[in-house]
């Protein structure tokens, strides 16, 4: 059980790093100090410009707001508390929309529910 809920911290921390890195990237895209992106002088190209920013770094947000329920509930399942919370990091971990970092999200999810599946599993929680 300890070896998933570490993977879990990890995809977690990661999650957020990159999460954050991709929200911060995007505000500098918007404000313009970078200096090198122009803004589309025409306005369908302006709005989609816009739309498409609010939709590729509105994952980065997700990944961010996500990744402390999956490093809360992934140190849950190590000290074998909150099931049901350990249930949900596990989950979160695998859904690529809140997951920035979900290349190692999805096999850490899924390795974190067929352990929390297990009757051994469930007893430590229960008890």
């Amino acid at each position: 059980m300890k070896a998933p809920a570490i993977a879990l911290i990890v995809a977690g921390a990661l999650n957020a790093v990159i999460g954050l890195l991709t929200v911060l990237s995007g505000l500098l895209r918007l404000s313009g100090i970078n200096g090198r992106e122009t803004l589309p002088t025409n306005e369908a190209e302006r709005f989609g410009f816009y739309v498409g920013t609010f939709i590729a770094y509105g994952g980065g947000v997700l990944g961010l707001l996500a990744a402390p329920v999956i490093i809360y509930g992934a140190i849950q399942m190590l000290k074998g508390n909150k099931y049901g919370l350990a249930k949900t990091a596990a989950i979160l971990a695998i859904v690529p929309l809140t997951s920035c970092c979900f290349l190692l999200g999805i096999p850490v999810g899924i390795w974190a529910l067929i352990v929390l599946a297990k009757p051994e599993v469930k007893a430590i929680f229960q008890r």
